[in-house]
């Protein structure tokens, strides 16, 4: 395969990966400012823009401040220095948050109008000074804690910091009281036939710090919080396991990345707060609205129970005939692809839960990477070894901020009588992938699960993902030579699924090629992407080669893409699309003219480095000629979409495609016509 040299390397194309992160962040907060959701659907994306912004600190900006602090005169990708790129990563994040409460202020007004108030928009009269007396004497006071001096205050969790004079002293002091984040964030005070007044938890505890201070004088007190670096290596340890508990225990004593406090918070206590954290001016931010817009318009969400002002519930489609005890039976009669959240994720489950009961079923094995709280797919396994089948689960220990809970659930496992792997050093195992072999009169026979997103019966209600149910005997093949691996069979080999770190980015670099040729030699070509992620450089390259050639590229990503369309003799031929909506888009699924014979794919993994060399991922060939066309049906009905689809500009910027007629939402017509879509039967103008 042709092989770029670095002066013919694209230059003008490429964007650092952090910038165009911060930039997908961006279009989440846009959502807010759209009449086109629902009101507090609107404080939901304030809210998911806000856990965005803490995920990047947390994980992300040390190694900025590293880099730029350790070479910042070093080019990184996008062709910018350390230096600059921080100041840049500085200067976003300041714009973001600055726009939060903008947001916030708007937000907060439609709700007054709306009957919801938050305080201090209201002066409280005396029946609500009593009910506020109230909860925080019954139900708060308990709860609230004083840290000692050298405490650590914990990340993320609001903290008051209040400057006390005592009695009869001269010398005033610093206390740091921290709100535990079991309580609720918002309190209802009354409530009347057109009206709810609510008030935050942080306000209430201001309002009463003398019943926690009883012998001194509360002279000034202000709300702040703290993000920590959450990112740390792993030690080697004998077992894997261990070393993430290590690990785990570094996190709540990680240096201080952020410093948020109240605007009125003084120039003296903040000084103090500043000193006491070692940061830099630049990592500090004085909020011009509550702290923490996360949790606040989370439980904004919860409590408030207005349908009119958040998205009308759409009931996801069931394949019924999934839901029985033949299960097993009706996929070895044909392949069910399921697209959640509009398909029902059910089945997925119902399948799992009948292979722990099937007499037949002699062994079940998986991969997971995040479950839920109480996963129904964690306790039909735990059945399934109970009643003597073999199970095998591989438990990924290290998926970021799931740790405990993946150490909690394969521990239960394991106990179970699972035999359950905690994953590979430096290596996560983030593939979708469950097998289940059966043995009926002597007969083997067995099924496989391949998806594009977690085992999660709660993301799989708003995450959207496809998932393939197949009998395929090539791919039940590779699914059984997969799991070998996994075991240490070095021998085991797979003819159709593409594994990272193996064979998956060649793979790619293969397909993406064939189309370059494909369209130098005049035959038809093209190459549809839809993945979260884009910003490994060699199939950027790749993508820019066969683009040159004349293979029409169209990209639709949600969030990072390191390439930019349209730069003349660079990126030539190549559309970046971006679909912010409703459901979060999380499948990857690739389509290839490969000249008139279509191939489509879908995968486990982003274009990324992490995903293509660091993690085990698998990409699988959609062999069904009707999962095939359904795929890509809602590839093309993407690209249609005129609502909330936005179009990268050769400038890098993202803009909202002109409207046109008909009116085309794409997420709203898979919502409501998803079999529709499916099957080809629907109408461009007939979208609910």
């Amino acid at each position: 395969m042709e092989t770029m040299q670095k002066s013919q390397r694209p230059k003008k194309a490429l964007q650092n990966r952090e910038l165009s992160w911060l930039q997908f962040n961006r279009r989440v907060q846009m959502v807010a400012d759209r009449t086109h959701h629902p009101l507090l659907e609107r404080a939901k994306f304030l809210a998911i823009v806000t856990s965005n912004l803490d995920e990047f600190v947390q994980v992300r900006y040390e190694r900025v401040l590293k880099k730029a602090e350790r070479k910042p005169d070093k080019k990184v990708l996008g062709g910018i220095t350390a230096e600059n790129l921080r100041k840049k990563i500085n200067k976003e994040i300041l714009r973001q948050n600055n726009i939060q409460y903008l947001l916030y202020e708007g937000i907060r007004s439609e709700l007054y109008l709306h009957g919801v108030r938050l305080y201090p928009v209201f002066t409280m009269d005396e029946e609500q000074r009593a009910r506020e007396l109230s909860l925080f004497t019954n139900d708060i006071a308990a709860h609230l804690k004083v840290l000692p001096e050298e405490a650590q205050p914990a990340q993320k969790q609001l903290h008051i910091c209040v400057k006390l004079q005592g009695r009869g002293r001269r010398k005033s002091r610093f206390a740091i009281v921290a709100l535990p984040t079991s309580l609720p964030r918002l309190y209802e005070l009354s409530a009347d036939s057109e009206n709810r007044y609510l008030i935050r938890l942080e306000e209430i505890v201001k309002h009463h710090l003398e019943k926690l201070f009883p012998g001194d004088v509360v002279e000034h007190a202000a709300a702040f919080r703290i993000l920590r670096n959450q990112n740390f290596e792993l030690e080697e340890c004998e077992a894997l396991s261990d070393a993430v508990k290590q690990m785990l225990d570094k996190r709540p004593t990680g240096d201080v990345m952020r410093l948020e406090a109240e605007e009125r918070m003084s120039e003296e206590m903040l000084g103090m707060l500043t000193e006491r954290f070692s940061i830099k001016l630049e990592q500090r931010y004085r909020a011009t609205g509550p702290l923490d817009l996360n949790k606040l318009m989370m439980g904004l969400y919860g409590m408030v129970k207005r349908p009119d002002l958040k998205y009308i519930p759409c009931e996801p489609v069931v394949y019924e005939e999934l839901m029985g005890k033949d299960a097993f039976e009706q996929i070895l009669q044909r392949d069910y692809l399921m697209y959640h959240p509009y398909h029902s994720f059910a089945p997925v489950v119902n399948l799992l839960e009948q292979a722990a009961k099937d007499p037949c079923v002699r062994s079940i094995q998986m991969t997971l990477y995040r479950v839920s709280g109480n996963s129904p797919i964690v306790a039909a396994l735990a059945d399934a070894a109970a009643a003597g089948k073999d199970v095998f689960v591989l438990m990924e220990s290290c998926a970021r901020f799931d740790e405990d809970n993946n150490l909690f659930w394969g521990e239960r496992l394991s106990r179970a009588g699972c035999k359950v792997c905690y994953g590979f050093p430096g290596m996560k195992t983030h593939s979708k992938i469950a097998l289940i072999q059966r043995e009926v009169d002597g007969q083997w026979q067995s099924v496989v699960h391949l998806g594009t997103g977690n085992y999660h019966d709660g993301t799989a209600k708003l995450y959207t993902d496809f998932g393939l149910l197949t009998a395929d005997e090539g791919l039940n093949a590779d699914a059984a030579a997969f799991f070998e691996k996994l075991k240490g069979c070095e021998t085991a080999t797979l003819e159709e699924l593409a594994k990272a770190p193996e064979t998956l980015q060649t793979t790619i670099l293969h397909l993406i090629e064939r189309e370059k040729e494909n369209a130098e030699n005049g035959l038809p070509s093209g190459i549809i992407a839809k993945m979260n992620s884009l910003c490994d450089e060699s199939i950027m390259e790749a993508l820019c080669q066969a683009g040159r050639a004349g293979v029409k590229v169209q990209l639709i990503i949600r969030g990072i893409c390191c390439l930019i369309p349209g730069i003349p003799g660079e990126s030539d031929n190549i559309e970046v699309y971006s679909l912010v909506g409703r459901n979060l888009e999380h499948a990857r699924a690739f389509r290839f003219e490969n000249a008139g014979q279509p191939e489509v794919y879908l995968s486990s993994a982003d274009w990324m480095p992490r995903n293509l060399y660091k993690r085990v991922e698998l990409m699988f060939p959609v062999k069904d000629e009707a999962c095939k066309q359904a795929v890509e049906n809602v590839l093309y009905l993407q690209l249609k979409d005129n609502q909330q689809l936005r179009v990268r500009l050769p400038d890098g910027s993202y803009s909202l495609k002109e409207e046109e007629a008909p009116a085309i939402d794409a997420q709203d017509v898979l919502l409501h016509q998803v079999q529709a879509v499916f099957d080809g039967t629907y109408k461009e103008g007939e979208n609910a």
